[in-house]
């Protein structure tokens, strides 16, 4: 298992959770952002609202990689990215 459920309080946009994780004894900084993307901009048509999220998605800073879509909240898609580490 590779995963863990953490709650944390709500967020606005653009805003950074870091999580420090020690895993025997050594510590790793992970740092998450959830995004909520407004999908109606493509039309009511499903397809439309899936190439505008794609779209959003695919041309977001590129220093982030996608972790995981929520469920739409009325005309908002939660997006959770998580900062990819440069070495």
């Amino acid at each position: 298992m590779n995963e863990i459920c953490i709650h944390v309080p709500t967020l606005r946009d653009e805003q950074t959770v870091e999580v420090e994780v020690t895993v025997n004894g050594v510590r790793r900084l992970m740092n998450y952002r959830v995004e909520s993307f407004d999908w109606t901009l493509g039309g009511q048509d499903v397809r439309g609202r899936i190439d505008r999220l794609r779209s959003l998605i695919d041309t977001y800073d590129p220093d982030w990689e996608l972790v995981q879509i929520g469920v739409p909240d009325g005309d908002l898609v939660p997006v959770m990215f998580r900062q990819r580490k440069h070495n």
